[in-house]
Parts: structure tokens; sequence; C-alpha cells
């Protein structure tokens, strides 16, 4: 832990005990608060927004389980952690009571302080996590609002437009040009609404894979065919470079076509004028344990690598979450649900393969994935 550790309101209204564990933490990674009495908590535990509150149970005029009545019906400090502290009260009715208040834990007096310090941790973690996927979460709904309110409003203008000319009206070019709008915007909200519907599939299990053996060209061919003209728009070069006499791979090739086009679609998005992508595919040997023994087991390793603006390597671990959406996206203005890559990774471990990635940001990035070859 860092010199400017753990916060800790410790309240006991027994000046010795505090003294004790005062000085017991004195050479721990941590920072400790005292309070006497349950009416000092409260005001402290909001002014000092402490990391966590260590609570004695037996305190005259207010006891512990008063008091965490009184934390937690305060929405500055609602969700600061507590760990109960108590030297009688071990009985079952007890424990209960507290838990079913809010409290967290329980410690018995006298207090371990190694034991302190890593229940300390855990709490602080997940205090951490939930308030992590509580900005995810956040981040996702302004994403969706967006991305959903955005085509509509474009479609329903277009509607009110053609409605406000009357019945009988002849359309004109300007009139088609509109439909073409309102077109593309219905096409994203259902290109929107598909990647929900997938995603709820997949995780669910209930999206057959109708595998063959097909060469690789059977589901890139396609994908650079459609994309051609989006990287001659974008004056972006693509290279392939795709080791010779590949064998074929068992997998199914509307699916796996849809991680190729989702992985070039990111990549192209990330590229400046003038860039380079390339895809590369080549043949890769992993040794696994069966039953019977070691086994070499062959795959195809297809990448996409792109000179873009890359990503920080503290958000390469969350790449594959759910919603997630890494900060060159923020910063290049590319706003998405974060889902493409998680249905990416769905569809390719489905058919036995791995997906990962590595980025050096300003030089290149990487996103690869593994497909068994047919046997």
């Amino acid at each position: 832990m860092q010199e400017h550790g753990p916060l800790l309101l410790v309240v006991d209204d027994t000046e010795d005990n505090l003294d004790l564990l005062e000085f017991a933490l004195k050479r721990k990674p941590v920072r400790m608060l005292r309070a006497t009495s349950g009416m000092e908590c409260l005001a402290l535990a909001a002014e000092k927004q402490p990391d966590l509150i260590l609570l004695d149970i037996q305190m005259p005029e207010m006891d512990g389980f008063q008091t965490l009545k009184r934390l937690r019906a305060n929405p500055a400090t609602v969700k600061i952690p507590v760990v109960f502290l108590t030297a009688q009260r071990k009985d079952v009715d007890s424990i209960a009571t507290g838990l079913a208040l809010g409290a967290e834990q329980y410690l018995t007096k006298p207090i371990d302080t190694d034991e302190l310090l890593v229940r300390t941790k855990m709490l602080i973690d997940l205090k951490r996590a939930e308030a992590e996927l509580e900005r995810t979460k956040a981040d996702f709904m302004a994403m969706l609002v967006h991305d959903l309110r955005s085509p509509l409003i474009g479609v329903k203008s277009v509607i009110e437009l053609l409605q406000d000319n009357g019945k009988g009206t002849i359309l004109n070019d300007d009139h088609f040009e509109l439909l073409n709008a309102a077109h593309t915007s219905a096409k994203k909200l259902l290109e929107l609404i598909s990647d929900f519907l997938d995603l709820s599939k997949y995780e669910a299990g209930t999206i057959p894979f109708e595998g063959s053996a097909v060469p690789i060209a059977r589901f890139v061919d396609p994908v650079l065919d459609q994309m051609d003209i989006q990287f001659r728009q974008r004056n972006v070069k693509l290279v392939k470079m795709i080791q010779g006499d590949l064998p074929d791979v068992f997998v199914d090739p509307a699916k796996t076509e849809q991680v190729v086009m989702n992985l070039l679609s990111n990549a192209l998005k990330f590229t400046k004028s003038g860039g380079a992508i390339t895809l590369e595919a080549r043949l890769q040997t992993e040794e696994v344990i069966t039953a019977s023994g070691p086994k070499a087991k062959h795959y195809v390793r297809i990448g996409i690598v792109d000179n873009g603006v890359g990503i920080p390597s503290e958000e390469l671990s969350s790449l594959f979450e759910r919603y997630k959406q890494v900060s060159s996206a923020r910063i290049t203005k590319q706003k998405g649900t974060g889902l493409g890559l998680v249905i990416c990774k769905r569809i390719v471990e489905a058919q036995g393969g791995s997906v990962t990635a590595e980025s050096e940001p300003g030089k290149r990035t990487t996103f690869s994935f593994t497909l068994p070859v047919a046997e």
C-alpha cells in the first residue's frame, strides 16, 4: 500500500481500546480516525469519508446498531463499508441483525491487525469494483440513449416532412435523399438492436453454430471486397500477409465473417488517413493435455494490425467486457455500445478458438484470433 493508505474510522467508547489499536496500527500502511460515540462517528464519517468504519456495538446513548441505521440513512455515508467490532455479542441473532442493517463483516476483540488489514483491503477493492460497475452502467446508458435517439430523430423528421407535403405529392430528388438518410438511420438502429439480441443469445448458448471445413478465404475475402470502398474513402492501405497453403478451418463461415468484419471496422475507425492495416494469417501449433497425454493442436491465427492511436496497456484487460469503451474511443469521438468485441469473443470461443489484443500506443495495435484446423 502507498504512504497515504486507506483511512479507517474506529468507533469505541473506551479510550484505552482506541489507544491500543492506534499503537498496533502505527507502523501499518493505514491511517486511523477516532470516535468515542455514535454521534461523533456520524459527523466524522460525513466529513472525512473514510474507506471503512470499524464500529463497536456496545456503546452508551447510541449503540452500534443505531449508529449503523443512521449511517445507511444518510446519502453521504450510505456506501461506506462498516465492520462491527464486538467482544460480547457473538450470538447468531446479533450477527443477523447487524448484517440485515447493512454491516459488511464482524470482527471480535482483541483485534488481529493483520486480519483487519486483509479485510480492509478486500472491502475497499469491492467498493471500488462496485463504483466502477456504476460508472460503466452510466456510460452505457448514455451511449445507448445517444445511439438510439439520434437515428430515431432522423427517421421521425423525414416522416414528418413527407407528411407535411400532403397526400398525392410527387416525390422529387430531395425527398429521395431524405428517404435514403432515414433508411441509413433505421439500419443503424437495426444493427444496434441485433447486437443486443445476439449477445444475449450467445451468453444463453442458444445460437447454433453450423461448422464445416472451409478455407479462410471463405470468410475473409467477402469482407475485404465489401470494405474496399471504405478503405479507399479513408485513404487507408490494406495489406494482406497470408501464409501459403494454409489448411482449412472448422468454423461457421457466416459467424466468423462477422468477427473479421468487426475487427477490421474497429481498426479502420482508429487509423488516420495515410495509415495502413494488415490482415495476416499463419499456422500455429499448441500443445494441449488430453486423457491420453500431450497432443499437438493446430490452429490458424488471424491478426488485424493497424498503426492507429493505440490502446493504453491498463485498458487491454477490460477490452472484451460488456459496454466497455477505451479512452482512445472517447478521444477520437468514436461512439459505440462496446458490444462488438464481446460478440467476437463469444463467436471465436464457441468454435474452440481464443481472442487476444496487444497494443503500443501511437504505434500499432493487433487483434488476433485463432480457429481450429479441420481434422
